[in-house]
């Protein structure tokens, strides 16, 4: 068995009373507040989709190259993270059994392809030892999406969709234009939720590009992901 893991929400920095920059995580219109640890971990996530070995080392890393104290553990933060819905994973037999129980239930959420967004990835890398200073020109220019993906990204734009709902509309070849079509055109059964249908989509071979795709849009920093 595979399972992968990610970061879901979208970061920001908010100052309190006395001055001081907080971090937190907007996920699904809720805040919350991070420890230095948890943006730590958190961050390892960000944009990234990795193996449990892999998140652990990356994490090892960064806590290396931190200054100050070493606090708990990392399976502790991990578990907070988890408890929070922060941090999701999925388990599968292979690895697009895992990628898609992974990403299912996600809402995709479209970001602006940004110069600050490409300037963030590119720290992220150099913190990780990726690249190199003389490498930021390449990262930082704007990556060409495929036609997949800019359908997928011109979907999302104009409507709120998880990963299982936009790869059942384009393999039934549903027209969505907006919340209502979501409802009339794939749950046309009452005992039909969000979940039911993550669980009843079987991912096939004619389904791979667009599951790929959002991963794609993802890992380029397009796209983010919400909990429902």
């Amino acid at each position: 068995m595979l399972t992968l893991y990610t970061a879901v929400g979208t970061l920001k920095f908010q100052k309190t009373t006395g001055g001081k920059t907080i971090p937190l995580v907007i996920n699904n219109r809720q805040e919350y507040g991070l420890s230095d640890d948890e943006l730590l971990l958190w961050s390892c996530l960000a944009f990234q989709i990795l193996t449990l070995h892999e998140l652990q080392d990356a994490y090892t890393l960064r806590q290396i190259q931190k200054e100050g104290p070493k606090n708990l553990s990392f399976q502790h933060y991990l578990n907070r993270l988890s408890l929070h819905g922060l941090v999701v994973s999925g388990i599968g037999l292979t690895g697009v059994d895992a990628l898609y129980r992974l990403l299912g239930s996600l809402t995709i959420i479209p970001l602006e392809d940004t110069f600050p967004i490409r300037l963030f990835g590119c720290i992220q890398l150099y913190l990780e030892g990726s690249i190199g200073a003389k490498e930021f020109g390449r990262y930082l220019k704007k990556k060409p999406s495929s036609p997949m993906e800019d359908t997928i990204l011109k979907l999302a734009e104009k409507v709120s969709l998880t990963t299982a709902e936009l790869i059942t509309s384009m393999d039934q070849k549903k027209v969505i234009h907006n919340e209502s079509d979501i409802m009339d055109e794939l749950y046309t059964e009452p005992e039909t939720t969000y979940q039911t249908l993550v669980d009843d989509v079987q991912i096939h071979h004619t389904q791979y590009p667009v599951l790929q795709a959002i991963a794609n849009l993802y890992l380029n920093k397009q796209i983010t992901f919400h909990t429902c």
